[in-house]
């Protein structure tokens, strides 16, 4: 993926140089032709000296509209993300504290209907290695452990589409660059002189103006990917400390 981008990032430069270097020849041959500015009073202050939003969404074209799709898509799923991927929702403290209260106590029912209906990572091993009590030690680890990767596949799948965002919205503003670039040299090839700058232009602008969206939409992507992840290698890794524990209660009460 890493050559991709870079060559990518290659073949984009280099259609900007072969571009630019076209329109400043264009402009040279024309220069001689047009009247100076000085005594054409109408090329002053026809143009915006800024662009707006309106403007960029109308040069990005149909490609801008998919990454503010995707941008819209992504923004509702970090925030279901930040809500729901929490150490606190899938390893509770009071909820681990009480189950391995009872476990020591030897209450296993309790647990498994405290556990029963909950579809939280920790409850979800407790159950499993609940439902394997009557075996060896491989046995009760085999489950909680199958249990516990089943459970973080789920959350890291759920963090994955961010990571796919982020590597899917610069290819399409590289889409919307490569298109561009036709447009412009497109405008050099057919149009007539004197439209020939303005196409050349316009298409210029929709390269940069989907160039810009698509990085401006990967990278917050890819930085609330790599915070949750760090929040999903926690959850992780505070299940595994605790599911050690219900395993050393669950095979000490079974050697009793």
């Amino acid at each position: 993926m890493g050559i991709g981008r870079f060559a990518g990032m290659l073949l984009t430069i280099a259609l900007l140089v072969c571009a630019g270097a076209a329109l400043a020849q264009e402009d040279e041959v024309n220069a001689e032709a047009q009247p100076s500015p000085v005594n054409n009073p109408t090329t002053l202050g026809g143009a915006s000296d800024s662009l707006t939003l309106g403007m960029m969404m109308t040069e990005g074209g149909l490609v801008l509209y998919f990454i503010g799709v995707m941008s819209f898509v992504t923004v509702v799923w970090a925030l279901y993300l930040f809500l729901t991927v929490t150490p606190g929702r899938e390893v509770p403290p009071s909820f681990v504290k009480s189950a391995l209260n009872q476990l020591r106590a030897g209450d296993l029912r309790s647990v498994y209907q405290m556990c029963d209906g909950r579809d939280v990572l920790f409850a979800r091993v407790l159950r499993a290695g609940l439902k394997a009590v009557g075996h060896d030690r491989y046995v009760l680890q085999e489950a909680m452990e199958s249990e516990g990767e089943r459970a973080a596949t789920a959350l890291w799948q759920k963090i994955s589409y961010l990571n796919n965002i982020g590597v899917i919205a610069p290819l399409l503003g590289l889409l919307g660059t490569v298109w561009g670039m036709i447009q412009a040299f497109g405008a050099i090839a057919m149009n007539q002189a004197q439209s020939k700058n303005l196409a050349m232009a316009a298409g210029v602008s929709k390269a940069m103006v989907t160039t810009f969206a698509g990085l401006l939409l990967a990278i917050p992507a890819f930085l609330v990917y790599y915070y949750l992840r760090g929040r999903v290698i926690k959850i992780v890794a505070t299940v595994e400390a605790h599911a050690s524990e219900v395993l050393e209660v669950l095979t000490r009460r079974q050697e009793q």
